[in-house]
């Protein structure tokens, strides 16, 4: 079956999709990025992920055409025929450059994509200490899903080439933050704790809508990598 992507509100074939190498996505990763959980056709907690798209824009100081996003991301789920998968959304500042700095003659490129859920196999998952720490608070607008997303990467190869599951990644001042593709969770004598917003953690979307659940009563804290290893369970 032939899938297509959304490229700046039009459908196109994915295998004939073009996009400019002039991009600033492309020269600098200036953009952002969302990726959305696909379930039985509907897309999980749009809103917030729309929230954060729009926190991002005014982070990084560009504008982009989102009133119909998720209309649009509904059309091509539809045209794809994607009941369980993964919808992604990308944002580059567009055309123009001075050097570093932005020429703003251009518009916004906005690319959404779906693609088939990845399976995790049910057995141990093992979790190691990445090299790389995550970018403090005031050097890059952490808070949202940004192009730059180098330490991430750098923490999966890592764990890729260790034989783990994933990468535990600590803040500068060597709190548990995340790990390379979640935030994360333990717990411990039936408490519940993850890391507070000083540990240069990015303010997940699930995050949020568990520690909105009162009945939880999660604590935000810092901690160190001695309480993982005290936990009862992570998650």
């Amino acid at each position: 079956m032939k899938k297509f992507v959304l490229i700046n509100n039009k459908l196109t074939a994915e295998a004939q999709a073009k996009i400019s190498i002039n991009q600033r996505a492309c020269l600098f990763g200036d953009g952002i990025f969302e990726t959305c959980r696909i379930e039985n056709g509907f897309i999980y907690n749009f809103a917030a992920h729309h929230k954060r798209i729009e926190s991002g824009l005014k982070a990084l100081k560009f504008t982009a055409n989102i009133a119909n996003l998720e209309k649009e991301s509904y059309q091509l789920i539809k045209k794809n025929q994607i009941k369980n998968g993964i919808l992604r959304i990308s944002i580059s500042r567009g055309i123009g450059s001075s050097g570093y700095l932005p020429t703003y003659k251009s518009h916004s490129l906005i690319i959404v994509q779906t693609s088939q859920v990845r399976k995790i196999a049910s057995t141990k998952m093992i979790l190691g200490i990445g090299s790389t720490k995550k970018p403090p608070q005031n050097s890059l607008p952490i808070f949202c899903k940004t192009m730059q997303a180098l330490p991430y990467t750098l923490n999966k190869i890592e764990a890729q080439e260790k034989g783990w599951f994933d990468c535990v990644m600590l803040s500068q001042n060597n709190f548990i933050s995340e790990t390379s593709s979640a935030n994360i969770f333990w717990v411990k004598d039936d408490h519940i704790y993850t890391p507070s917003k000083d540990c240069d953690i990015l303010l997940g979307t699930i995050r949020d809508k568990l520690l909105s659940n009162k009945k939880l009563k999660i604590k935000s804290v810092k901690a160190s990598l001695s309480e993982l290893q005290k936990a009862d369970e992570i998650f």
